[in-house]
C-alpha cells in the first residue's frame, strides 16, 4: 500500500513531465496516463482493485503474524518459567513404556520432560508441570546411551546404571533435539556412550540377566589423538565369561579411537555399552565353574524391591494377569452356559429395538427434531436481519442530526428488544424439542428400547441447539460493538488448515448447521478442523468393531445380568442382605465389563467413526479417566464433549452472573443429574430421582476424594476408591434398583 500511495503521489509530475518534455514517449513509460496525458479510467478501476487484495492480503499476514507472536509469547513464558525454576532443558519426547496393556496399545508415549539438575522429570504434558511428575530419573552417575535412528526418523538415547539396569529410553524425531538433550544430560554428570550399529539393531538388554564394567584400555602409542583411559565395557554373565578371558587387542581406527578386534563386540568408536550376541550368551552359560568361582561380586536389591520394580519390564507378570483372567472368565461361561443355557438372542432384541408401526406419534417425532432444527435457524437468521437494521436505524437518525449520545441508547434499547425476543422464540423452540418427545414417550407408553433411542438423540439436540443458539448470541454482541470474536475472519483461531474462514453471520446457513448436528460435538463454532482425507478401509475395520462390540454387550446383559437380577428379586423382596451383597458382588463383574464395552464403543468406536465420515479433526472424546485419583477428575475426563458443554454454557455463564464457584459446580452436577435421570427413568416409565440421588451424591463424595488424596498424598489410594465406589458397588445397585422395580410394574416372563 505504501508503495503504490507513492505511484499515485508521483502521477502528475510523470505525466506533466511525459506531455511537455518527452511528447508521447513520456508518457508511454507512465502507466497511470493515457497517451495524451491524461488519466486512464479502465487503468485507474484496475489500480483500486489490486490495492484492495493487496489490503486484504496485508491484513491476512497481520493475523498470522499476530497469531505467530502470540504463540512466541506463549513459549517464551514457558521457558521462563522453567528457567526460573532452575530447569536447564524441557520439552516434548516420546517415552518407551517397555511392554503394552493390550494387543493394540502403543509402546512410545509422548511426555514433556524436564531437566531440573540432575533430575529427569517427565509429566503428561506441559500443563501438568505444577503437578507431581509421573516419573523421575536422578542422572547422578549414570550413562546416557545414544542408539541413533530408529525406524529412519526416530533418534533414540536412553539411560541406565554402570550394572547396565535401564532407567529409561527416549527419542525425537529431530536430531537437533537428540543432541541438546544429551549434551544436557552430560552436563548434569551423565557418561556418553554411543552404541555401534551392530548394537542399534537390537534391542536394549534385560537387567536381570547380565551386568556391565568397565576396563581400563590404554591408548596405543602413536595414536593421532591423546586421551586419558578409554572404557571398554565387557560382558559378564552370572557365570563367569569366556568373553572376559579373551584375548583383547585394541586396534586404532581411523576416527582416533579405538575398538575391540578380539571378539565380535559391538563396542562403538566411543566406548559405547556392548550388546552380547547369542552365541556369546550362550557360550557363556555352558562355561565351566570351578569350586572356587565366586557367586556373589556386587550389591544388588530384589527385582521386586521399591529400588528396581520401577526399572524393570513387568510384561511376563502382565501376561501372568491375562491367563488368569482368561481362565477364570472361560470358568464362568461354562458355568453359565451349563446352568441356563444359551440365552442370547439378537434377533428378538432387533425386534424390540425397532420403532412399533402402531405408534404413530412415536414416529412423528423424528421429523419434529429436523423441524425445530430448522426453526433455530430461522430464528438465528432473524436476529442478524434485526442486527442489520439496528445499524441500519442508526445511521439514518444519525443523518438527521440525532446526538451521538442518543443513537447509542436507541441503539442499546433495540438491542435489547432484539435479544430478548430471541430469547423467547430459542426458549419455546428448544423447550418443544425436549418436552414434546418426552409427553409422547410417556402418554404412548412406548417400549424401553425405541423410547430410549428417542430420548437419547432428543438430549443431544436440545444440548447443541442451546451451544447453537448461545453462541450465535455471542457472536451478535461483537458484532454491535464492532470487534470479532476468536473463531472468526481475521483471528488466529480461525486459521485452520483447508476450512475457509468465516464471519457472523456467514455462518448461519443450512450446510453450516447440518454439519454442526452431525459432528462429534456438542458445542457451537463456525468452524472445526478438518482432517486431511477420508480413510475408507479405516471406517470399515471401526464398523466392523462397532458391531462386534454392540453383540458384546448385548450378550453380556442377556447372559448374565439378566438371570443374576432375575434371581435377586426375591432376596430383595425378603431385604436378606446377606444374600444382596452377594448378588451385588457377583453383578459386579459383568455390569462392569459391560459398562466398560460400552465406553469402547461409545467414544471410541463411534465416535471416531462419525469424525471420519464428517472429516471432523479433533478427536479427544475423553481423556485417561481409568488414571483418576479422585471422583473431580473423572468428571473431567470421561466425557469431554459434555464437560466442554458444561463449562461454556452452564459454569462459565454462571460465574459471569455472579454465582459463587462453589454453587457453579453444583449447579454443573444438578443439570447433569437432572438428564441422567431423564435419560434412564423417562424410557422405563419410572422416574424414581435414583439416577438424581446418585449424580448429585458425587459432590460430597468428591470432596471426600480430594481429602482422600491430600491427606495420603498417594494416587493409588484415590484411584482405588474412585473404582470401589462408582464401578464395584455404585452400578450394581443401582442396577438391580431400577430392574427390580421394572419388572415390578411390568410382570415380565421368569421373574417373580
Amino acid at each position: 500500500p505504501c508503495g503504490v500511495r507513492a505511484m499515485w503521489s508521483k502521477r502528475p509530475a510523470q505525466a506533466n513531465s511525459g506531455s511537455n518534455g518527452g511528447g508521447n514517449a513520456g508518457a508511454a513509460d507512465e502507466p497511470f496516463s493515457s497517451p495524451n496525458g491524461a488519466e486512464n479510467p479502465s487503468s485507474i478501476i484496475a489500480d483500486k482493485s489490486d490495492v484492495k487484495t493487496l489490503q486484504q492480503r496485508a491484513d491476512a499476514a497481520e493475523a498470522e503474524a499476530e497469531r505467530l507472536r502470540a504463540d512466541i509469547a506463549r513459549l517464551q513464558s514457558l521457558v521462563n518459567s522453567k528457567q526460573s525454576a532452575n530447569v536447564s532443558i524441557c520439552g516434548y519426547l516420546s517415552k518407551y513404556t517397555g511392554s503394552r496393556a493390550g494387543l493394540l496399545s502403543q509402546t512410545w508415549h509422548s511426555r514433556f520432560f524436564t531437566l531440573n539438575g540432575t533430575a529427569l522429570q517427565y509429566y503428561r504434558s506441559e500443563n501438568d508441570t505444577g503437578q507431581h511428575p509421573r516419573g523421575h530419573v536422578e542422572l547422578r552417575g549414570t550413562i546416557v546411551e545414544v542408539e541413533g535412528v530408529k525406524k529412519g526418523r526416530h533418534h533414540t538415547f536412553g539411560v541406565v546404571t554402570r550394572s547396565g539396569e535401564s532407567l529409561i529410553r527416549v527419542s525425537t524425531t529431530q536430531q537437533g533435539d537428540q543432541r541438546r538433550w544429551v549434551a544436557a544430560m552430560q552436563a548434569a554428570g551423565c557418561e556418553l556412550r554411543m552404541l555401534s550399529p551392530e548394537a542399534r539393531s537390537r534391542s536394549p538388554l534385560r537387567s536381570a540377566d547380565v551386568r556391565w564394567e568397565r576396563h581400563a584400555s590404554p591408548a596405543p602409542p602413536g595414536s593421532r589423538r591423546e586421551s586419558p583411559t578409554v572404557a571398554a565395557p565387557i560382558l559378564r554373565s552370572r557365570w563367569d565369561s569366556a568373553i572376559s578371558r579373551q584375548e583383547r587387542v585394541p586396534v586404532h581406527t581411523d576416527s582416533g579411537t579405538y575398538s575391540d578386534a578380539g571378539s565380535e563386540s559391538a563396542v562403538s568408536d566411543a566406548g559405547a555399552l556392548r550388546v552380547p550376541l547369542r552365541h556369546e550368551a550362550r557360550a557363556a552359560r555352558h562355561q565351566p565353574m570351578v569350586a572356587s568361582s565366586p557367586m556373589h561380586q556386587s550389591t544388588r536389591a530384589s527385582l521386586l524391591s521399591s529400588e528396581r520394580i520401577a526399572t524393570q519390564q513387568q510384561s511376563g507378570l502382565l501376561m501372568l494377569g491375562c491367563v488368569i483372567l482368561v481362565t477364570t472368565n472361560s470358568r464362568l461361561i461354562i458355568e453359565n452356559l451349563l446352568k441356563y443355557g444359551l440365552l442370547y438372542n439378537p434377533v428378538a432384541f432387533l425386534k424390540a429395538a425397532a420403532p412399533p408401526i402402531s405408534n404413530l406419534p412415536l414416529l412423528c417425532c423424528w421429523p419434529g427434531l429436523l423441524a425445530a432444527a430448522g426453526v433455530a435457524l430461522f430464528i438465528e437468521q432473524l436476529g442478524a436481519f434485526r442486527v442489520h437494521l439496528e445499524k441500519k436505524a442508526v445511521t439514518s437518525r444519525r443523518n438527521k442530526d440525532m446526538s451521538p449520545a442518543m443513537a447509542k441508547r436507541k441503539r442499546q434499547t433495540m438491542a435489547r428488544a432484539t435479544e430478548s425476543l430471541l430469547f423467547l422464540l430459542n426458549f419455546a423452540n428448544t423447550s418443544a424439542a425436549l418436552l414434546v418427545p418426552c409427553v409422547i414417550i410417556t402418554k404412548t407408553a412406548a417400549e424401553p428400547l425405541p423410547a430410549a433411542s428417542l430420548t437419547f438423540l432428543t438430549v443431544i439436540l436440545w444440548m447443541k441447539l442451546i451451544s447453537y443458539a448461545h453462541c450465535n448470541s455471542d457472536f451478535r454482541a461483537a458484532r454491535r460493538e464492532g470487534v470479532a470474536r476468536p473463531g472468526e475472519r481475521g483471528t488466529p483461531e480461525a486459521h485452520m488448515p483447508g476450512v475457509p474462514e468465516l464471519m457472523y453471520p456467514e455462518n448461519l446457513t443450512a450446510g453450516n448447521l447440518t454439519y454442526f448436528l452431525l459432528a462429534p460435538t456438542l458445542c457451537y463454532q463456525m468452524t472445526y478442523p478438518r482432517s486431511s482425507r477420508f480413510r475408507l478401509r479405516w471406517t470399515l475395520w471401526n464398523t466392523f468393531k462397532l458391531g462386534g462390540c454392540l453383540c458384546l454387550m448385548l450378550f453380556l446383559a442377556e447372559q448374565y445380568i439378566e438371570p443374576t437380577i432375575r434371581n435377586s428379586i426375591k432376596p430383595m423382596q425378603e431385604l436378606n442382605w446377606v444374600i444382596l451383597i452377594e448378588r451385588v458382588l457377583k453383578l459386579c463383574i459383568p455390569t462392569l465389563y459391560i459398562w466398560l464395552a460400552m465406553f469402547y464403543t461409545l467414544f471410541h468406536v463411534w465416535l471416531n467413526i462419525l469424525a471420519e465420515l464428517m472429516r471432523f479433526g479433533d478427536r479427544e472424546f475423553y481423556k485417561d479417566w481409568w488414571n483418576a485419583v479422585t471422583i473431580g477428575d473423572y468428571w473431567r475426563l470421561w466425557n469431554m464433549p459434555v464437560h466442554k458443554w458444561m463449562l461454556r454454557h452452564v459454569y462459565y455463564p454462571s460465574r459471569e452472573v455472579g454465582i459463587p464457584k462453589l454453587l457453579a459446580g453444583v449447579l454443573v452436577f444438578f443439570v447433569s443429574a437432572v438428564f441422567h435421570e431423564l435419560l434412564v427413568g423417562l424410557p422405563l416409565h419410572m422416574l424414581k430421582a435414583w439416577s438424581f440421588i446418585g449424580i448429585m451424591s458425587q459432590v460430597p463424595l468428591m470432596y471426600v476424594t480430594e481429602y482422600i488424596h491430600k491427606r495420603l498424598k498417594n494416587e493409588y489410594a484415590g484411584n482405588l476408591v474412585f473404582w470401589l465406589s462408582f464401578c464395584v458397588l455404585g452400578q450394581p445397585t443401582a442396577l438391580m434398583l431400577y430392574w427390580s422395580e421394572w419388572a415390578g410394574i411390568n410382570k415380565p416372563k421368569g421373574f417373580p
